[in-house]
């Protein structure tokens, strides 16, 4: 099997140059003991340059006056030693090509010539097969013999071959293209060169395809090739391995016989060394040889495979790309595909499809293909696939195909529907139907659901990811549990971060009407808890819990909490990266939050035409997204920009609908008490002492159990006051830095700044334009981790104790190291350049923030977080 090169007459590259050089040496090479040596062995596959040296080999000896004959004209040493006797010149070079071939006969008259050295005898062969004669030639050479090893070149050689013939347009992709489409193969290299320097005139050539000459080329030499050779060839390139047993069932022939077709094939050249057939010859192969043979070669390659419970995956792709239908590839593929499912769900959503082209019934494969379309972000395409699945009454997965759906129209907006098709999906699924009743305000329903789940049923509801839907429902509602206490919502908290911290292992290939760790975010903002709102977020990050799908979700999560710590450029960052982890465009849910962000952000930097522009997006997305219980959070947003703009009348529905839902659910504080104090909000800027009335009633109705209400309520009166013309510097303070304690730094700011604008006692002014500013400068938060890449198989997750980032900004680390030195407020307000009532209200916030009940405990939590921050 050769593809033969040029010969030395025909071309002088940069190859025949180096070949020439070495036959140059190895003619006029010494043994040591001033006589030249005698022989000379070339060992090398097919294709390697072996003819060609020794074409520039004899072409030296003739130059030196040596005679030069082939093995059929070489003498006998009886003939030479006779010659000798006679004082004739007998010295002549022996040049032997395709050793391989030789008969046993010219095997021993040759190994006469060598021991007799008589003669200096070159001998090029392959690797395999050989007879064991030319084994003895070869043996009876010595170790005094030149050996010269060809073989496949390495990259730098074929970069140093390309430059010597292209020249500059030697580019890094064309030497990457010439080493894969070759092997290294030297024959081949030349071909490929020699083409690509003809067409490149001065240019860069082409290298999207190989040029069509050198593709004739290749077809005709490996039509001259035996019929058993290019067969087993093509057995490689269809996808067999290189196992002699495998070969032998295939090409259906005895095992030794294909033991020695894959020696020739390996003495050929035309296999790379972990036995993969050279690609440009693959490519050839594959054309030239019927489809319809390619295709029995990969069925009888399959059906050997599985009966040796061997992995033939790669066939049974190969099949299902040529459109083959075979139950067999079918049941591979379809296995497979739900094997990987949860890891690799791009892949999964591949092999499913490559499975119904191989003929399994695509209603058997729809929720899959559902599931697979959603975890990789495509909810057109799943909702597409699971409604094939629903409509069919008796199609296998119609469960799994309403979890999807259910899933996917919760981002939507659609609980309502959401809820039917989880009840649709089964008793797993109890925890996702509550939750979702539980956000339309049916509480009563939704622990109804949980209790009928809670009796003996599916199996299937005791999995870690029916655990962490049914935490998700608890948590929720606990938190709207009438009368809740603080306790109670540090409970639902917990509850939720414990349901986040459950999927982690699990939860990228998992769908759900939320993400655990999205929920416990939303609780955490709403109770102005931002360090827990980023801690179980970054984890959920890092972890991907959700997958692409549930990223954005993440993202717009967090980059809203920065946005509350006045880090708006961070929160900007966030937002891009949202939208960029969508690429067919965020969800009406994300887009919500999205829009709300942009609106918040304008509104915060003061922005009037950004603002003016935000709005009107926001307010399109609100129109399709019906209010729930998770989305008060940017209604509350766009109610203040609303008012701020004079286009508040425009949110009434949505308004009306959270308050019907708030009723529902009997005003639970935690949930209402931001959405209140944005109504207080929008209610002072537009100077509608009406519509204040009931927000603030509500707001200190809510204060007797809940802290946040309690803290925005007393925000509130100092508002009143401050509109009727009484300023109270120490009230407003503490209002203000109350504000920041629960994430509301920059309206305690706004109220700061305002009061100072209406005091009248310098000193007072001073006082409140030092916490304007302070809080002003907020707690620019770390940026969010990147979700950990899901080729990663086996990757670590994350660490059991959330990191963060600091719980303390760098003003309250200023103030905390010098508290913990032990200076007084004078001491420390006189050394940082703020006033003794800034630096107290510093220590209050930082006294809430750490949960600490007295000042030794607030000293020794002090010294844990500068230490654990240093």
């Amino acid at each position: 099997m050769t593809i033969a090169l040029s010969s030395p007459d025909q071309t002088a590259t940069h190859w025949a140059r180096s070949l020439r050089v070495v036959a140059g040496r190895l003619v006029n090479g010494d043994d040591g003991a001033g006589r030249a040596v005698p022989s000379v062995a070339v060992q090398g596959p097919g294709g390697t340059g072996k003819t060609l040296l020794l074409a520039e080999l004899a072409a030296a000896y003739r130059a030196a006056g040596v005679p030069v004959v082939d093995a059929d004209a070489a003498p006998t040493a009886t003939a030479l030693g006779e010659a000798d006797r006679g004082n004739v010149a007998s010295e002549v070079a022996v040049v032997v090509d395709d050793g391989q071939r030789l008969t046993a006969q010219t095997c021993r008259r040759l190994e006469e010539l060598v021991v007799s050295r008589r003669a200096r005898v070159t001998l090029a062969y392959r690797p395999w097969p050989h007879l064991p004669e030319l084994t003895s030639l070869i043996e009876a050479m010595g170790d005094d013999r030149h050996l010269v090893v060809l073989g496949h070149l390495e990259h730098d050689e074929v970069e140093r071959w390309a430059t010597a013939e292209l020249g500059p347009a030697a580019t890094q992709d064309v030497v990457e293209f010439v080493v894969h489409q070759t092997g290294g193969l030297p024959a081949l290299v030349d071909h490929l060169l020699r083409s690509l320097a003809a067409t490149c005139r001065g240019g860069r050539p082409a290298v999207r395809a190989v040029p069509p000459d050198v593709v004739d080329r290749v077809r005709a030499d490996l039509h001259a090739l035996d019929e058993a050779d290019r067969a087993l060839l093509h057995a490689l390139a269809a996808g067999t391995p290189l196992d002699a047993e495998v070969l032998a069932d295939v090409l259906e022939l005895p095992v030794r016989r294909s033991g020695d077709l894959v020696a020739r094939a390996r003495g050929g050249g035309l296999l790379l060394a972990e036995g993969a057939v050279v690609p440009l010859v693959h490519q050839v192969l594959l054309d030239v040889t019927p489809a319809d043979i390619t295709r029995q070669t990969r069925r009888r390659l399959l059906r050997v495979l599985l009966d040796r419970g061997e992995e033939p995956l790669a066939v049974a792709r190969s099949l299902a790309a040529d459109r083959v239908r075979d139950p067999r590839a079918a049941q591979v593929l379809e296995e497979q595909g739900r094997a990987v499912l949860a890891t690799d769900p791009e892949l999964a959503g591949t092999l499913l499809a490559e499975a119904a082209a191989a003929g399994a019934p695509p209603a058997r494969l729809a929720a899959r293909r559902a599931t697979a379309a959603a975890l990789v972000g495509d909810l057109d395409g799943a909702l597409q696939w699971a409604d094939r699945a629903l409509e069919d009454e008796a199609a296998p997965d119609r469960g799994r195909a309403a979890s999807v759906a259910a899933a996917v129209l919760a981002r939507r907006g659609m609980l309502g529907r959401s809820a039917e098709l989880c009840r649709l999906a089964g008793p797993a699924h109890a925890g996702s139907t509550a939750l979702a009743l539980v956000a339309l305000g049916a509480v009563s329903d939704a622990t109804a659901c949980l209790a009928t789940a809670d009796g003996p049923g599916d199996h299937r509801a005791a999995t870690m990811v029916a655990g962490a839907q049914r935490l998700m429902a608890q948590g929720v509602l606990q938190s709207v549990r009438p009368g809740a206490t603080a306790a109670d919502v540090a409970e639902a908290l917990s509850t939720l971060t414990r349901a986040a911290t459950l999927l982690e292992p699990v939860g990228r290939g998992v769908l759900l009407l939320d993400s655990p760790a999205a929920l416990a975010a939303l609780l955490a903002l709403h109770s102005g808890e931002l360090t827990v709102a980023e801690s179980v977020l970054d984890r959920a990050l890092e972890s991907d819990v959700g997958g692409p799908p549930c990223r954005p979700r993440h993202l717009l999560l967090r980059a809203w909490t920065a946005m509350l710590r006045s880090g708006s450029t961070s929160a900007r960052a966030l937002a891009a990266r949202a939208v960029e982890e969508a690429p067919r465009g965020l969800e009406p849910r994300d887009e919500l939050f999205l829009r709300a962000l942009e609106v918040g952000l304008a509104r915060r930097a003061s922005d009037a035409p950004a603002l003016t522009t935000a709005w009107e997006r926001a307010r399109q997305v609100a129109l399709r997204h019906p209010m729930d219980l998770f989305t008060l959070l940017p209604l509350g947003e766009l109610l203040v920009a609303g008012a701020r703009l004079a286009e508040a009348d425009r949110l009434a529905p949505h308004l009306s609908q959270a308050e019907a839902l708030l009723a529902r659910l009997d005003q639970p504080p935690v949930w209402s008490a931001p959405l209140h104090w944005s109504g207080v909000q929008a209610a002072i800027l537009v100077d509608d002492p009406a519509g204040l009335e009931p927000h603030a009633t509500a707001l200190v109705a809510a204060a007797r159990t809940n802290h946040y209400a309690a803290t925005v309520a007393t925000a509130g009166r100092c508002w009143l006051r401050l509109l009727g013309g009484q300023v109270d510097a120490a009230a407003v303070v503490a209002a203000a830095t109350g504000l920041a304690g629960v994430g509301l730094a920059w309206d305690g700011s706004r109220l700061a700044g305002q009061a100072a604008a209406r005091a009248v006692d310098s000193r007072d002014r001073l006082d409140l334009l030092h916490c304007a500013r302070d809080l002003a400068a907020g707690d620019e938060p770390a940026p969010a981790p990147t979700a950990r890449p899901a080729t990663e198989p086996g990757a670590p997750g994350p660490a059991t104790a959330p990191t963060g980032h600091p719980t303390l900004s760098q003003r309250e680390r200023d103030v905390a190291e010098l508290v913990v030195a032990g200076q007084t407020y004078r001491e420390i307000g006189g050394q940082l350049y703020i006033s003794p009532k800034t630096v107290e209200h510093h220590v209050s916030r930082m006294r809430q923030r750490l949960g600490a009940s007295t000042r030794s405990d607030l000293l020794a939590r002090l010294r844990a977080e500068l230490a654990q921050h240093a």
